[in-house]
């Protein structure tokens, strides 16, 4: 039972951190120019992609089904959000 409380914890974990240097490396400092293109440059793609990445190998190397399970759960979810967002904080040329 802790186990499993820790793996869900382990998500949390994993999940702000690498958000965070997401977030830092394409709004923030920006990527080499040998890097500038999708899914690097792209704050959403590069999000989902890392955790994604992230949340897989961890679950396979450790044998943490749980973590991954519910951290690729998380990690749909949260580009779900994020492209909802995008596209509801986008303002259309018609609505100028």
């Amino acid at each position: 039972m802790i186990v499993n409380i820790l793996q869900l914890v382990l998500v949390l974990a994993m999940f702000i951190p690498i958000k965070y240097l997401t977030w830092k490396i394409t709004e923030v400092w920006g990527v080499p120019e040998w890097l500038d293109y999708k899914p690097f440059s792209c704050y959403l793609c590069l999000t989902f992609w890392s955790l994604l990445a992230c949340y897989i190998s961890v679950g396979l190397l450790f044998h943490l089904w749980i973590t991954m399970a519910v951290g690729g759960l998380i990690t749909v979810l949260n580009a779900i959000a994020m492209w909802i967002d995008i596209k509801n904080k986008t303002i259309k040329i018609e609505d100028l």
